[in-house]
């Protein structure tokens, strides 16, 4: 009688080639392996200039002695976000930072990330960590300390300031300093605040003509470099104040007084 054949069930045979196909298939992937780029993901610097990704919500400023301004309206948000933009790519990385008379401080806030604070100097501008200092964005800094100035120096924020005990008011007269008495500053301060800021002042021709009264009023702030001063000159029915930087530029507003008054 013969004997059958001995060999491998189909089964084991699928088995034993799929087990060479993979050991060849390793061989071959090791041997002729192709070379990947590794990916790493780098967190967020929010202190980077892709901070200007966020959605700006709100912003603080401060000018030395006078107050802090809020602004929270989107369109000018998105105005101040691309000047701030503006700045930083205009500007230079500074060998030394220079001393700036007038500092005004602020921060904006995100709605997805932290608050950024910031600086506008005479003529360097920080935004975070970022640093920019050249004569290339100083008319774009001046611009912008202007439109502040306009916001800051209001009816009410200059009435305030003459009504802060912190601050010295003098009249001057005949080239002489002399301090404001308590009921001659409260008139003042209540002229001031019932006053009508001017953006216009065109018609005006009151400048050719001495004041009436000058006032000056010196603003105490710890943080400023340097004395800053508000000028306050009166004429018939209008003031004329100056926010005074000494060699600085000057800042002006224009105000119209109210008939009550």
């Amino acid at each position: 009688m013969q004997e059958e054949k001995k060999g491998l069930s189909w089964l084991r045979l699928i088995l034993l080639q799929i087990v060479i196909g993979c050991t060849l298939i390793g061989i071959f992937a090791y041997v002729f392996r192709i070379g990947v780029d590794e990916v790493r993901t780098v967190p967020k610097d929010t202190n980077s200039r892709d901070m200007f990704d966020g959605v700006p919500m709100s912003m603080n400023v401060t000018y030395p002695g006078i107050g802090t301004i809020s602004i929270e309206d989107p369109k000018e948000l998105i105005a101040w976000k691309a000047s701030f933009t503006r700045l930083l790519n205009g500007g230079g990385q500074p060998t030394r930072a220079n001393a700036s008379r007038l500092l005004l401080t602020g921060s904006m806030a995100y709605l997805d990330q932290e608050d950024v604070p910031f600086q506008i100097g005479t003529s360097g501008f920080r935004f975070g960590s970022d640093l920019v200092n050249s004569l290339d964005i100083s008319a774009e800094i001046r611009k912008l300390q202007n439109m502040l100035i306009d916001k800051t120096l209001t009816a009410e924020t200059v009435g305030s300031v003459i009504a802060n005990p912190v601050h010295q008011v003098f009249r001057l007269q005949d080239g002489v300093l002399a301090a404001l008495s308590e009921t001659d500053r409260s008139a003042l301060t209540a002229q001031m605040r019932t006053a009508v800021r001017l953006i216009d002042f065109s018609h005006f021709d009151f400048m050719a003509e001495r004041p009436s009264a000058h006032y000056v009023v010196q603003l105490k702030d710890e943080a400023a470099s340097g004395k800053h001063w508000l000028h306050i000159d009166l004429y018939d029915n209008a003031y004329f104040i100056v926010f005074d930087l000494l060699d600085e530029t000057n800042h002006k507003a224009y105000f119209k007084l109210s008939d009550a008054s």
